[in-house]
């Protein structure tokens, strides 16, 4: 996580947006709110969808800090039914790839006004919070490669159209949720898959997504790396690292401060002891 400092404009900023931070995991969530306190007054605090949603209802919140990977609810139902009841909402999307290369054009529909890895670090989530409190959009750049995918220079002649790239690199999906993602017809959904093989030369979607990989295109959602040990994805490590390190700095800076406050003590008891002496 690169540990930079916070950008003037997020640093010396006198609003602290009133923010509700919906998070599954403990962990993650204790560290961001030390993290992101610095910048936004948090007022609550959700580890479920449906519990996030009657939060957000009651306490109308100026700011959102939402992931997509919740219970009962997921973040894009959250999303829409927050965007639905306070359509001024600001909502931060704080996730991880699948989820964000999954759902990115669902959320994007149903309101969400800014995309951000919990891997990526403090830096890329103060420039998150700070254009997306403004009202302004703002997507993570390692989001923003994979879900604006453009034309190869190693396929000069398949002619594949804008459509039909976004579609070829979800053929990891099923049809209906290509369609629900890219907010297209099913039947166009499966024309799209018969221009791609016959464009790309191939049989079936299974040898066209191969072939994808192989022209140097990402298939989605990105798929995560994992511990083979635990099983724990190495994002979702990061992630937590990054909040026990947030965790360990907020412990340092109390230990500083009582120094600090032992030595003023001190000093001030020393004094007692040993006034000044006074000139004849």
């Amino acid at each position: 996580m690169d540990a930079a400092p916070l950008s003037p404009v997020v640093r010396h900023s006198v609003f602290r947006p009133r923010t509700v931070l919906c998070e599954r995991h403990e962990l993650i969530r204790f560290g961001l709110k030390r993290v992101v306190s610095e910048v936004v007054e948090i007022v609550g605090e959700a580890s479920d969808g449906m519990s996030a949603t009657e939060m957000i209802r009651r306490l109308k919140p100026d700011f959102v800090i939402l992931d997509v990977d919740l219970d009962v609810l997921n973040g894009v139902e959250v999303c829409r039914r927050i965007s639905a009841e306070l359509p001024n909402s600001n909502v931060l999307i704080l996730t991880d790839s699948y989820h964000a290369t999954k759902y990115h054009n669902q959320l994007m529909r149903a309101g969400a006004r800014g995309f951000c890895l919990k891997s990526s670090g403090p830096r890329t989530l103060f420039e998150a919070i700070e254009q997306v409190t403004r009202s302004l959009p703002y997507c993570d750049p390692k989001i923003t490669q994979l879900v604006k995918q453009s034309a190869v220079s190693s396929a000069p002649n398949s002619n594949l159209t804008d459509r039909e790239i976004e579609v070829l690199i979800r053929l990891d999906l099923r049809n209906k949720e290509i369609s629900e993602e890219l907010d297209m017809k099913l039947r166009t959904v499966e024309k799209h898959i018969e221009c791609i093989l016959a464009k790309l030369k191939v049989p079936t979607r299974t040898a066209a997504a191969l072939k994808a990989v192989q022209l140097g295109y990402v298939l989605l959602p990105k798929m995560p790396g994992r511990d083979p040990v635990t099983g724990v994805t190495h994002e979702q490590t990061v992630a937590e690292l990054h909040a026990e390190l947030a965790i360990a700095n907020e412990h340092l800076k109390a230990l500083l401060k009582q120094n600090e406050l032992l030595k003023e003590a001190l000093n001030e008891r020393m004094r007692g002891q040993h006034p000044p002496q006074q000139s004849t």
